[in-house]
């Protein structure tokens, strides 16, 4: 089930489509069409070998038909199995040559005209044969000892088959010493009682003429025929290759059936095998070629096929190639741009290609882009303008309570201490109230906020008398740095008025400064009584307090993060009884970022 869920792409789409409609499609017509043609080549081929080993069928039965008609003749010759008899039977010299002449004159009357008959023997049952050798010339030594004929299964075979002509193939017949592989042997036991015969066995060998000319007419080429006789036995094999076992094992099928055809290993060489049954011998004729030399045609039709099949399809895969990739590659393109914008940048840069409508989606969706920036500039500066509108409107704060108190104080003193520092006093408040409601812009260097900050110091010490003091520790480089306005003095007032708030001790604040990365880290430590974990969030959230410029702690936390993000504010961390410390944690700039604003 998760193959189906999944998703495929384009690409993968087409080119298994194009398999399925073109490839596949295109390959299976060639096999198929391959395959009729091997079928109806082999059909063609097998009916022409039916007809030539039908042709050769008949000629071979016509021969055999003679051979045995001839030998049975002979059997059945009354007159010439007495002059046989006689021969065997006289003991002078005189009366055999006479005998013999006449039983030679008789057996030239039978096969004068048979000149494929080498030789018969006339074996007698006791002991003895007479001998006679054909009237054409054989270069053949036909003449073989009667005792070890009497010892083969063919003599057995020919007794046991009285008055009946059998023949037999080199197979069986291994006795005649001859290179001639055409040689075949007949034997029949006449029918005579045994008393008045003593011919037990006429023994015939025949040089088949027939299937010398078989024989020839296969020379050149790469077949061969195969006789069988009913018991399966060789009568002729025209093959080169003379292993018996091999050629029974691939025409094996063969012996099972009257007639047909079918493919086979032959010492591991495919052969096509065709095969008739004989209608009077019951033999079987057999004619084996080589499956290879008879699909030689097929071969070449293959591999024209084949290589028209396969440069049309490579002509096609390079038509689809670009096909695809004029349909993918900008889609590829736009799912990319799609990913830039989804990863928040909207400079989509689209290299409009493609099918018209791939052209129109990619237009749309840069005309998307486009008008998706000009919202987010619009969006922008709109929130920059709420932001400076809260940020100016948390730096307009000022405390009129305040004020009055200040300058009550100064009006007491005045009036009760005709003191040097009054002036200063005076003086130092004209500046912090200048550098409060000073209008040029929202940031200041380190170094002037430290110097308005030591104008309130000096204020509040006139104020609470010296009871606590101040001490600095900042890192030179970053003296120079811009910071907001008015960061640090209501943390430090904090510390002051309620930090110290009922401390008999003095108190110290301890105000630091340090670079920490590509950031700026203020701490402002004090040893005032502390407070609890609820006392810190409702300073952090508190936002109306009575203070200097009406600027509590989390209006401080808010201006922070409302100017440089969520990454920066400030951290507080206070322990009852032992003090507070204030983390202030911003961004390190060395120019001023409104001079910066205002040249973009």
């Amino acid at each position: 089930m998760r193959m189906f869920n999944k998703r495929w792409s384009i690409t993968s789409i087409l080119y298994v489509m194009f398999f399925f409609v073109i490839v596949m499609p295109i390959l299976l017509v060639s096999s198929l069409s391959l395959n009729a043609y091997t079928d109806i080549l082999l059909s063609n081929i097998t009916s022409r070998t039916m007809q030539t080993l039908e042709q050769v069928s008949y000629s071979i039965n016509q021969d055999t038909s003679r051979y045995i008609r001839t030998m049975a003749a002979i059997a059945s010759d009354n007159n010439l199995i007495s002059l046989a008899n006689s021969f065997h039977q006289s003991t002078e010299s005189k009366d055999m040559f006479s005998k013999s002449s006449q039983l030679e004159n008789s057996l030239r009357n039978y096969l004068h005209d048979m000149p494929d008959v080498v030789s018969a023997m006339f074996v007698y049952r006791d002991k003895g044969a007479f001998f006679f050798e054909g009237t054409h010339f054989h270069n053949i030594n036909t003449r073989i000892n009667e005792t070890n004929l009497k010892m083969t299964p063919l003599y057995r075979k020919a007794l046991q088959n009285q008055g009946r002509v059998l023949l037999f193939g080199p197979e069986e017949n291994n006795l005649i010493e001859s290179n001639d592989k055409y040689i075949l042997s007949g034997a029949i036991a006449p029918q005579y009682d045994r008393s008045f015969n003593d011919v037990e066995m006429i023994y015939f060998v025949l040089q088949a003429k027939s299937f010398e000319n078989l024989s020839g007419s296969t020379s050149s080429q790469s077949g061969s025929f195969i006789i069988l006789d009913g018991n399966s036995n060789i009568m002729l094999d025209t093959s080169k290759d003379k292993s018996k076992n091999i050629e029974k094992e691939g025409i094996k099928q063969a012996q099972t059936k009257s007639n047909g055809n079918f493919i086979t290993m032959v010492n591991g060489e495919q052969m096509f095998v065709t095969f008739l049954t004989m209608e009077r011998m019951d033999w079987k004729i057999i004619y084996m070629a080589p499956y290879d030399q008879m699909t030689t045609q097929v071969k070449q039709i293959y591999t024209f096929i084949m290589s028209v099949s396969v440069l049309g399809l490579i002509l096609f895969l390079i038509v689809s190639f670009f096909l695809v990739r004029s349909i993918v590659g900008p889609i590829k393109s736009l799912i990319y741009q799609m990913n830039k914008v989804k990863s928040g940048s909207f400079q989509a840069h689209l290299n409009l290609s493609g099918p018209l409508e791939i052209y129109s989606l990619g237009k749309t969706f840069q005309s998307m882009t486009v008008r998706m920036q000009e919202l987010i500039i619009e969006r922008q500066e709109q929130e920059k303008l709420k932001n400076r509108a809260e940020i100016d409107a948390l730096q307009s704060q000022i405390n009129p309570h305040f004020l009055v108190n200040t300058l009550n104080a100064i009006k007491i003193m005045a009036m009760l201490v005709k003191a040097a520092n009054l002036v200063e006093m005076t003086d130092s408040l004209i500046k912090l109230l200048s550098s409060t409601f000073h209008r040029d812009g929202s940031y200041i260097q380190l170094t002037d906020e430290m110097q308005n900050l030591e104008k309130y110091i000096f204020i509040m010490k006139v104020r609470y008398g010296e009871r606590f003091k101040v001490e600095y520790d900042f890192e030179d480089h970053v003296k120079d740095t811009f910071i907001l306005k008015l960061l640090l003095q209501p943390i430090v007032e904090n510390a002051i008025i309620h930090g110290f708030y009922g401390k008999e001790v003095m108190g110290i604040v301890k105000i630091s400064g340090k670079r920490v990365g590509d950031q700026l880290l203020i701490t402002i430590v004090d040893n005032g009584k502390g407070m609890e974990q609820r006392t810190m969030e409702a300073l952090l959230n508190e936002k109306k307090v009575e203070s200097l410029c009406g600027i509590g702690i989390a209006n401080v936390n808010d201006r922070i993060r409302l100017n440089y993000g969520e990454s920066y504010g400030l951290q507080i961390k206070s322990e009852l009884g032992v003090g507070t410390e204030v983390n202030v944690t911003l961004p390190l700039f060395s120019n001023n970022p409104d001079q910066r604003s205002g040249h973009e």
